[in-house]
């Protein structure tokens, strides 16, 4: 873990010295993992990409600005965030009641398999979807960040606005509940 904080904060610092191939690295390693992480806060694709790509604008831009980091993911899932909130917000895209909540795409079976893989599947992202829809937004997000991204408590904490503590408490209940 430390040598790659060590890689992040080199990384980032010949990109805030101007160093185009670390800025275009940095695009090539975050950007897939930007947009699965935008998918759990909406599900219009274009817009999670004009975010993504307004972030690394944004970046480029102030990027002599920019504060050190030696933990480029959590600093780009936090700005992502941030922007795709903003953007939420302004075109009140979704309704109160689905405000926030996390994209599970449907499963569809491949035609191909073995009938009974096929229901096997089916079944566990049955239970799979049931269990999740149990846990709250706040636990998804920390699920997804924990055991997804494996960001630790504190970045966790940070992203979501809450204290170590109940990040800790939010994926020990998820896992609970699940």
């Amino acid at each position: 873990m430390q040598k790659e904080k060590n890689k992040d904060y080199f990384l980032w610092e010949s990109f805030k010295r101007g160093d185009d191939n670390a800025f275009f690295n940095l695009y090539d390693q975050y950007v897939d993992m930007l947009l699965g992480y935008g998918l759990h806060f909406s599900k219009d694709v274009d817009l999670l990409k004009d975010c993504i790509h307004d972030l690394f604008l944004d970046l480029y831009k102030y990027r002599k600005q920019l504060s050190g980091t030696d933990n480029i993911k959590f600093y780009m899932f936090r700005s992502l965030k941030r922007k795709i909130q903003r953007e939420l917000s302004k075109k009140s895209i979704f309704s109160s009641d689905e405000e926030g909540k996390f994209a599970f795409p449907e499963l569809e079976p491949a035609y191909d398999d073995v009938i009974i893989m096929t229901e096997i599947k089916e079944e566990n992202s049955e239970l799979l979807k049931v269990a999740m829809s149990k846990l709250t937004v706040q636990q998804r997000e920390a699920l997804f960040l924990k055991f997804e991204q494996n960001l630790g408590y504190p970045e966790i904490a940070q992203i979501q606005n809450i204290s170590v503590e109940s990040a800790r408490t939010n994926i020990y209940r998820a896992i609970k509940t699940l």
